[in-house]
């Protein structure tokens, strides 16, 4: 019986949090407010000031940026990491990967590889933090974005689809002369476990899980390079603000064909 009210117990602290409606955090906004009044840049969650003249104070007590959301602190982090669980809830996720991976690092070489593999993952860290992402992973030739309500605003679609439309062009898709490197994006929508998983006073994971990740990825594997496919349940969202073609998409595990749209830039 306790294991199961400690389990709704996080339960709602995880929801409270990913939705910023913990009572903690409305409190601590107050009093972080007082506290560096001047500040410019935020903690999304607490509020607490990244710059100013107590900054430098704060940061010694671990109150500076976190390093996978520069937008976030490294407190509200440690919160997080503490309590293990999660919720379910309502977010959106961007998918991005390289086209013809493979063949590209047998012509480039592994230091060239490694080196162009970096590269796009420091611009994926700038566009998922100029939109309020979290950073969900960052493995191979994949980088995953998760937009979550509570860290990102009420156009957390919105904002994911602009991530990548944003990641197209960074790579190149909008120039005359082609892109750096070409990319794939999916960006997809739904009720999505998000949460601390790992062992007690051990490694952790924030991770996203369920059935809205594993589309998202089978999306993304449809896109072609300079492609992102959006998924219907986000497509409503952004119907008019981008340019789109729908397309019917045989997506593996699912049995039935699924709608969705692809859009692309292209140079000016």
């Amino acid at each position: 019986m306790t294991d199961a009210a400690d389990d709704r117990n996080h339960s709602v602290f995880w929801q409270q949090m990913l939705t910023g409606e913990h009572p903690s955090l409305r409190r601590g906004r107050k009093m972080m407010r007082m506290i560096t009044p001047t500040a410019g840049e935020r903690c999304r969650l607490c509020c607490v000031g990244f710059d100013g003249f107590t900054a430098p104070a704060l940061r010694r007590i671990g109150l500076g940026p976190w390093r996978r959301n520069p937008h976030f602190c490294e407190q509200c982090e440690k919160v997080l990491a503490r309590e293990r669980g999660g919720a379910e809830i309502e977010i959106a996720m961007l998918y991005a990967d390289v086209r013809g991976s493979t063949q590209l690092a047998a012509r480039a070489g592994p230091t060239e590889f490694a080196a162009l593999m970096q590269r796009f993952f420091q611009v994926a860290t700038k566009v998922f933090g100029k939109t309020d992402a979290v950073v969900d992973k960052m493995v191979g030739d994949e980088v995953i974005g998760l937009y979550l309500p509570g860290f990102t605003g009420s156009d957390y679609r919105q904002r994911a689809v602009a991530a990548g439309l944003e990641l197209l062009r960074a790579t190149g898709h909008a120039d005359p002369a082609g892109p750096w490197l070409p990319i794939g994006v999916g960006v997809h929508a739904g009720r999505t476990f998000v949460g601390s998983i790992g062992v007690e006073d051990g490694n952790y994971q924030l991770a996203a899980l369920g059935d809205p990740m594993n589309f998202c990825a089978r999306l993304v594997a449809s896109a072609k390079g300079g492609e992102m496919i959006v998924s219907e349940a986000v497509w409503r969202d952004v119907s008019g603000s981008i340019a789109a073609e729908p397309c019917d998409l045989e997506l593996k595990g699912y049995p039935q064909p699924v709608r969705a749209w692809v859009t692309r830039v292209t140079p000016p």
